[in-house]
């Protein structure tokens, strides 16, 4: 699965409130009515700390034909308000051949290293190009905690993945009151909020794909990716609670199946 939807899916925190448990949280997406990903997520902000993961599996008859599966880590803390990620990685798993790919930053929030581990075991040390992280861009799961410390998510962020820098950005398009559901099951006051990735540099396609082929889908069909973010738990902040994409193949939706 393409790394930009899967961080998309993901749930980030405000850390200016301190946790006393991490939130447990997990999400299904949906397409055509059926479940086709499952996501767990565990969140732990500490003081000025934070700790983010999310673990991805396609599931039910799409599990068994295209059985895929993801993790994504985000590690850092905060400092005079600005958001400084200490380590971030990501893997991906197709039937049994897994690779995964793990940033170190330096204390000032410049990347330090990018290391691949591949199936086999092989190492690589490969640094991307100077102009896609000069600047300090943040990964995408610090990139979108940056975002969500605002009291509104509208805001540009620049981000960055292996080979391409970008700006995300965010825009408040309504606020809503939810009512649980069959499918979802948080209630209360939501923030939607439209989900952009702009090319800034890097290695991008003439010809979108992935993420940037669904977002100009979604786009020909008059509307953005948009995300909910309400909140779920009194000592937490608000998270994503749905996610929605309209593509050139039917409507894709996240919804917050379980939380504790």
């Amino acid at each position: 699965m393409n790394k930009f939807l899967m961080t998309l899916l993901f749930v980030f925190l405000n850390g200016s409130v301190m946790a006393t448990e991490p939130l447990r949280v997990t999400y299904g997406l949906y397409t055509g009515g059926f479940n086709v990903v499952d996501i767990e997520g565990v969140y732990n902000v500490t003081g000025d700390n934070y700790d983010l993961s999310m673990d991805l599996k396609t599931t039910g008859l799409l599990g068994k034909l295209a059985p895929w599966s993801g993790e994504i880590k985000s590690v850092g803390y905060q400092k005079e308000g600005n958001i400084i990620p200490s380590e971030h990685s990501f893997s991906n798993t197709w039937r049994d051949d897994t690779q995964k790919t793990t940033f170190i930053f330096n204390t000032d929030g410049s990347l330090k290293s990018q290391i691949r581990i591949d199936e086999d075991g092989k190492i690589t040390n490969n640094m991307p190009a100077t102009d896609v992280y000069e600047g300090n861009p943040l990964d995408m799961l610090s990139a979108l905690f940056q975002a969500m410390k605002q009291d509104t998510c509208a805001g540009t962020v620049m981000g960055f993945d292996k080979k391409r820098r970008f700006n995300m950005v965010f825009g408040h398009q309504d606020r809503v009151e939810m009512k649980k559901s069959k499918y979802s099951q948080f209630s209360g006051d939501a923030e939607i909020c439209t989900v952009e990735i702009v090319p800034v540099a890097g290695r991008w396609r003439d010809k979108p794909r992935g993420w940037m082929s669904i977002q100009e889908q979604a786009k020909d069909n008059g509307q953005l990716p948009r995300m909910w973010f309400g909140k779920v738990r009194d000592d937490m902040p608000k998270i994503p609670i749905r996610f929605q994409i309209k593509t050139n193949y039917g409507t894709m939706i996240m919804h917050l199946k379980e939380m504790h």
